[in-house]
């Protein structure tokens, strides 16, 4: 400090304005700013290298990392000091020039020092008040010590008696009679092994019984036609389950009347034909609706072979799919859907076209044609109810296969325009 006072003393004899503008611009906040960052990496460089020369340890990569940090602010503080030895000494004489550079480095390294002063400073005053925390933990230290050795002790001494006891147990002998000899049993007395299958047999039995019937109670749905008779329902027949009929020509293998019309099956529908014409009232009932409560129950099949087992009774029939959500009856005859029964309702085919004849004699099928946005609103119009009522002057019996009744309003519409509904059910699938 003392050649820093020098210096600005001759400065401002020679220059007063120079010396009252250089003392503004070494006390710049960007300088300031620059060398306390360098205090600050200078001293958190010496404690690393402190640190590893205790420790015994070599940390190369961690000062050199220091070393490149200062050596960037180092010189953007001397780019700083020579622009503002420039803008503020461009046009003053050498030896003020030099007087001022003089005054530029000391007052930098001035500054600096002080900076590292007040980081060191701050360092030191953290260590003075953790030593001034180690008497206090010195005591604690020493007190977990003395209790330490307490507790030895006393685990020594209870480890001591705990011996003494085993030895005395092992060596008191008991006033002990032999009252029966020891002898190898024939059969080994546990476990018993005809009780525990015997037990297992009876709890196995009673168990699976009881599983059956609590499946049994809690399952709704229907497993046999008795199940439907026990509602006061008219059963008209059951069809059993067909997996191996194949196909004949154009038709589809679940068209069974036609394809195999000996089989059981075949028998079945021509058993409800039967039941239908006999449960009709006088005047004979000529439109019929096959529905189900919900889809993949068979409504389609048993419409199909219905229709079937009228025609080969002489019966001109017409089966025509109004499930206009899904339509599956011109897949059973091998048919392309259009044109179809929605197509003539709005004009864009006639009926001869949409009358189509099948390989089963006084049977014809009528296809959905174009599935319509609006399938609730066409079969509830009178263009429908007018519809069906030429169907049942040009045929002796119009089935209808319609969507399923829980899912769509289709059915119930169908079923006020018809004369007879039959409900469709399959067993292990339909709840009661």
């Amino acid at each position: 400090k003392e050649n820093l006072n020098q210096f600005k003393e001759e400065l401002k004899r020679k220059d007063p304005t120079i010396s009252s503008y250089l003392e503004n611009k070494t006390s710049e906040p960007y300088i300031q700013r620059l060398q306390e960052q360098i205090a600050e990496i200078e001293t958190q460089k010496d404690i690393a290298m402190s640190n590893a020369k205790t420790r015994g340890m070599d940390r190369p990569g961690l000062i050199k990392g220091y070393d490149e940090k200062l050596e960037d602010l180092k010189s953007r503080l001397a780019k700083s000091v020579k622009e503002y030895q420039a803008s503020i000494l461009s046009a003053s004489p050498e030896e003020i020039k030099l007087l001022t550079n003089q005054i530029f480095e000391e007052q930098v390294k001035v500054q600096a020092l002080q900076a590292s002063h007040d980081k060191l400073q701050g360092f030191l005053n953290g260590y003075e008040r953790r030593f001034e925390s180690l008497p206090e933990r010195t005591i604690d230290l020493a007190r977990l010590e003395r209790e330490k050795s307490a507790y030895e002790k006393l685990y020594l001494l209870l480890e001591e008696k705990y011996q003494e006891a085993l030895i005395n147990e092992q060596s008191t002998t008991g006033s002990v009679l032999i009252l029966n000899n020891a002898r190898i049993p024939k059969e080994p007395a546990k476990p018993n092994r005809k009780l525990i299958v015997l037990i297992g047999l009876v709890l196995g039995v009673g168990l699976a019984f009881g599983y059956a019937l609590v499946v049994n109670y809690f399952d709704k749905r229907v497993k046999s036609p008795e199940d439907i008779e026990e509602k006061n329902i008219n059963l008209l027949g059951w069809v059993p389950k067909v997996t191996t009929i194949e196909s004949n020509g154009n038709k589809g293998k679940e068209f069974i009347i036609a394809n195999k019309s000996d089989s059981v099956a075949s028998e079945a529908f021509k058993a409800i034909r039967t039941r239908i014409r006999y449960s009709m009232v006088e005047g004979e009932a000529k439109t019929i609706l096959i529905t189900s409560s919900a889809p993949g129950e068979g409504k389609s099949t048993i419409s199909v072979n219905l229709a079937g087992s009228f025609a080969l009774a002489n019966k001109k029939t017409v089966i025509i799919d109004c499930d206009l959500r899904k339509p599956r009856v011109h897949s059973i005859f091998n048919e392309k859907r259009f044109p179809g029964f929605t197509d003539y309702f709005v004009g864009r085919a006639s009926f001869e076209e949409i009358e189509r004849k099948t390989d089963v004699e006084n049977l014809s099928v009528i296809t959905a044609g174009t599935i319509p946005p609006n399938p609730s609103e066409i079969l509830d119009s009178r263009g429908m109810k007018s519809f069906l009522r030429k169907l049942a002057n040009e045929f002796d019996i119009v089935i209808v296969d319609s969507p399923p009744v829980l899912t769509v309003t289709d059915a119930e519409i169908l079923s006020r325009l018809v004369d007879e509904t039959i409900l469709v059910v399959s067993a292990n699938t339909t709840d009661i």
